[in-house]
């Protein structure tokens, strides 16, 4: 560990030292040479300007909205452009007065057009390119038709691709209801993820973030990468694998941007304000999100029979109902500077606020085994939360000559600020009299804080059109802080009892340092390769503040644990002809606890369960293989996956009797045994007609769960069969009106010590465009209102059937309008300067 830690430093030493050499160096690149000054005075007021029309070369007809640019003559830096007119004109102003360029024009489903062209003040400072055709591309044509197509999903056998803007239903949504819509993912009833029953790890262009997909506004998502089995360049921790977010970003000069409104029923609106500004070498990215969410009348209902011995002692019955006020606001700021051509450095900053209210309204009917004793009551609990999350990142990136050769060097800083509260007032009446000591009242104050460090470098190294070198590190510290305090008035005393039991004051230390070394290559028989090996040094250390208690972990400690530090991984692959692709991989991951998984917050109490984290989880470890078949035909194509996976120590659902009162039960999160994992998935992606295309999902798996010694619940092994689908159709009706209807299914799958219910919905969008600037979109979530999620579980204390709702149907309408202009001076007139100025440097830049 001390060797490990020296090279650590050292490794750390040298990318500084090469980030601060490169960015010095960068800074002297941009001094300004020499010229004549006086000639380019008088030439900068003298612009020169070229026009014309483009038409059909078939038809004879104006083509609008295509692309046309004018570029450097000796290399492809764009000095203007714009879009042709609905007759097919165009002009483009502000061209340098002397020299030569080439001018493009390109549109899809036709050929790009290029010509040179030459201006040369003062005789041709004006050109008339006069009426250009362009000639269809037949091929181009029909792979766009084809694309088209296939464009909301889009599969490989290392990744499937979801591209958000094409899915009507998310509009005005957040990242929850994008990752409900993407086949191979199943979200719970607390907005977790999960990719073959485990949970994933988040990232946002491609770098692991501590939002969640509630906190992320799902219109500024352009598209969503699923990695099922991750490379051992990404953390270790990707187990259940990764969803990558990629967000919208601006690739073009000048300005653009997007204004977005909607409104739903139950008191439901946001808004979203999002703006690039992009002139060589900056580009400015803001944007501002505010959604609020009024949840009517949720529903949940718990069915118990308890036991004592061998013998029936009461049965239970409770409703609820829930109503909550939740409101996100979401900010993010984004600026790159191009220090030259192969140099660049961003800045991004997020902060995400949240603020949640929810009342919850129980009735309860209990009798004994003869019915002799009817209990009946009313419970009323009001919980309020919030949080406020800031992230700060910077990043460095060089490329380097040589094609795919790069750097990256990134540091991120992160704080996270949480408040949690409830109170619980509970009326118990036997017989319809009311007992003593009305009400029972439980209130909870809670709160903390965290603060995030992370330092990565990535180096890849291309060594030739087949083989590649990669290796980089990785350092993660995390300090948190959090208190829990629950408090039930007691009559006797006529003030609040501390509860002990459920109250808890801890402190946090969570460190991971890694390192990693890949190689990608291909054998003689055309079989690509990729192997590598991750080194992670873990260490988590808690304590338990008001009960002078501590728990912690560290893998490795010595040269026994060092398995649980190394996590190799293999990747085969052969592509056998143009349509056919096979790949075989295997790697072994570990799964930390999540937040929800670990906090000793209650998340939904009722008066026989509560729901709380478990702080004293270890990871578990996971051992994973895949068989992938990937199948391209004309219509669409086919992904087929066998997959296996065995855990050690995995975390999972168990529900016990609380050891303050049996009559409670809790339902959290332990650390089982081991677990088995056989599975066979399915997606086939099918363009029907021109008009209509489908997307089809279906997974099939066996589990076997070895619970271990969990409190005094014998030790058990369950397993069984279960299966999930998802279908998604699309369908273009007339005036080019889009309906999309989205389908889910999960079968009851084993749990220790039980199941969970069945769950399924559907939702329902239309969509409309005008003009390429409006998009007009209405959404019916859970259109027969169906969606829950619960379990049954039997143990030698009770049998219960639980379920609840996160959310009830609800309807949304949005309107969404669209605005830019093509400008490669757009900062020049904003920063007060000439506008037809151009600096011809400022397009070239350097390279070191």
């Amino acid at each position: 560990m001390y060797y490990f830690c020296i090279l650590l430093l050292f490794e750390m030493k040298l990318f500084f030292t090469t980030f601060l050499l490169f960015f010095s160096l960068s800074w002297f690149a941009q001094m300004p040479g020499g010229g004549n000054k006086d000639m380019m005075k008088v030439m900068k007021d003298i612009k020169g300007r070229v026009y014309g029309k483009i038409i059909d070369a078939k038809t004879k007809k104006p083509v609008e909205f295509a692309s046309v640019i004018v570029l450097w003559y000796n290399k492809d830096s764009a000095i203007a452009g714009g879009f042709t007119k609905e007759n097919g004109d165009f002009s483009i102003d502000n061209l340098p007065a002397m020299g030569g360029f080439r001018f493009r024009a390109t549109q899809i489903g036709y050929k790009t057009l290029e010509q040179k062209i030459y201006i040369q003040a003062p005789n041709k400072l004006e050109q008339d390119l006069g009426n250009l055709k362009f000639e269809i591309d037949e091929k181009l044509l029909n792979e766009v038709e084809i694309t088209t197509q296939k464009s909301t999903f889009q599969m490989s056998v290392d990744r499937k691709v979801y591209n958000v803007e094409k899915d009507l239903s998310v509009k005005g949504g957040t990242g929850i209801d994008v990752l409900k819509n993407i086949p191979t993912i199943t979200v719970d009833g607390d907005g977790n993820a999960t990719l073959r029953e485990k949970g994933v790890q988040i990232y946002i262009d491609g770098r692991p973030t501590t939002l969640t997909m509630a906190q992320i506004p799902a219109d500024q998502i352009e598209k969503v990468e699923v990695i099922s089995n991750p490379s051992v360049k990404f953390e270790a921790a990707a187990s259940g694998g990764i969803i990558n977010v990629v967000l919208k970003k601006n690739l073009k000069p000048g300005y653009n941007g997007v204004l977005m409104a909607n409104v739903g029923t139950g008191d439901r609106y946001g808004t979203t304000a999002n703006i690039n500004l992009r002139e060589n070498p900056w580009n400015l990215s803001l944007m501002y999100s505010l959604n609020m969410t009024n949840s009517n009348r949720v529903l949940g209902k718990t069915n118990r029979t308890d036991f004592f011995g061998n013998n029936v002692e009461s049965y239970s019955e409770q409703n609820s109902t829930s109503l909550g006020r939740n409101q996100f606001q979401f900010a993010r700021i984004s600026l790159d500077y191009n220090i030259n051509n192969r140099n660049t450095i961003t800045f991004a900053g997020n902060y995400v606020n949240g603020i949640f209210k929810t009342i919850d309204e129980q009735n309860l009917t209990q009798s004994s085994n003869t019915s002799t004793n009817i209990i009946t009551g009313n419970r009323l609990n009001n919980q309020a939360s919030g949080f406020s999350n800031y992230t700060g990142q910077l990043l460095y990136k060089k490329t380097f000559p040589k094609v795919g050769q790069e750097l990256t060097i990134d540091a991120n800083y992160n704080q996270s600020n949480t408040t949690n509260g409830y109170n619980f007032n509970a009326y118990n009446y036997i017989n319809s009299v009311e007992i003593p000591f009305n009400p029972i009242i439980t209130r909870n104050n809670g709160g903390g804080n965290s603060k995030q460090y992370v330092l990565q470098a990535d180096y890849v190294n291309p060594i030739s059109e087949t083989k590649k070198l990669e290796y980089g590190m990785r350092s993660y510290y995390k300090n948190s802080a959090f208190i829990n305090n629950v408090d039930s008035f007691s009559y006797a005393i006529n003030n609040y009892k501390k509860d002990t039991t459920q109250s808890n004051n801890y402190i946090i230390d969570d460190m991971i340092n890694a390192a990693y070394v890949n190689y990608t290559g291909k054998t003689i028989w055309d079989i690509g390769f990729m192997t590598g090996l991750r080194f992670e040094h873990t260490y988590y250390a808690g304590r338990l503040t008001d009960k002078n208690t501590s728990f912690s972990y560290q893998y490795p400690v010595d040269g026994n644990t060092i398995i649980n530090a190394l996590f190799p991984g293999l990747y085969l692959s052969k592509k056998v002809g143009s349509k056919h692709e096979v790949q075989f991989n295997v790697s072994r991951k570990i799964d930390r606890p999540n937040f929800f998984q670990a906090m000793p917050f209650v998340m939904f109490s009722d008066k026989f369960n509560y729901r709380i984290g478990n702080i004293q989880l270890r990871p578990e470890f996971n051992n994973i293989a895949e068989l992938n078949y990937n199948l391209v035909f004309d219509k669409g194509n086919f992904l087929t996956s066998a997959y296996t996976r065995y855990n050690q120590q995995p975390i999972t659902n168990v529900a016990y009797p609380s050891a303050s009162n049996p009559s409670v039960t809790v339902n959290t999160f332990v650390n089982g045994k081991d677990s088995w994992r056989y599975g066979f998935e399915n997606t086939l992606k099918l363009n029907i007609t021109k008009n209509f295309n489908t997307t089809l999902n279906a997974d099939v798996f066996y589990v076997i769960l070895n619970s271990g010694q969990i409190g005094n619940l014998p030790v058990t092994t369950t397993q069984g069969w279960s299966y999930k689908g998802k279908i998604a159709l699309n369908y273009t009706l007339p005036w080019a009106v889009q309906l999309q209807i989205n389908g889910n299914y999960e079968a009851p799958k084993v749990m220790i010590n039980g199941m969970t219910v069945p769950n399924y919905f559907m939702d329902v969008s239309l969509n409309k465009m005008l003009k390429a600037k409006w998009i007009f979109n209405v959404m019916l979530s859970d259109a027969f209102n169906t969606k829950r999620f619960g379990s049954h579980t039997t143990n030698t204390y009770f049998d219960q059937t639980l379920y609840r709702r996160r959310e009830a149907r609800f309807l949304r309408f949005s309107v969404t309008y669209l605005f830019g202009k093509f400008d490669t001076s757009i900062l020049k007139r904003f920063s007060g300067k000439n506008k037809n100025s151009t600096s011809q440097t400022g397009q070239e830049g350097g390279d070191f």
